[in-house]
């Protein structure tokens, strides 16, 4: 069990999970909190980049889907459904973001990816904690 659960990385997957949601979700404290806490691999960066582009591409096809309907059947209707656990935390970050919002910081992750992917000696943690911090910054904003 114990090499099974460090070759899956189950613990700093769902640490770096929790940073993104509480990002999302504005909530500035947890997120200062968790960014001190949890541990970002550098080689994983554009994994954490994919993550957050997901919730943020699914945030959007949300907002897109409940112009005709209610948040609630908008959210029954993706595909692939959004699991039980997180349908609190998706109504939640919905009513926070807009979709000029996600446009920005979807040019944002871009345009990270690509630095991270063109400049070797650029350190990847604080591009990747810096988008989290604006992440956690454009939620808290109305």
């Amino acid at each position: 069990n114990e090499k099974l659960e460090i070759l899956l990385d189950i613990k700093i997957n769902n640490d770096f999970n929790n940073l993104k949601d509480e990002a999302l979700n504005g909530n500035k404290s947890n997120t200062n909190k968790l960014l001190g806490e949890t541990i970002i691999e550098p080689e994983k960066n554009i994994f954490y980049l994919t993550l957050i582009n997901q919730r943020l591409n699914k945030l959007n096809d949300i907002l897109t889907l409940s112009k005709n309907e209610s948040l609630e059947d908008a959210i029954k209707k993706l595909k692939p459904p959004i699991f039980w656990k997180d349908k609190p935390n998706f109504i939640n970050q919905v009513k926070k973001w807009n979709q000029k919002k996600i446009k920005k910081i979807l040019k944002k992750t871009y345009n990270i990816e690509v630095e991270i992917k063109t400049n070797s000696t650029i350190n990847k943690n604080i591009l990747l904690k810096k988008l989290l911090v604006d992440v956690c910054n454009m939620a808290s904003i109305s």
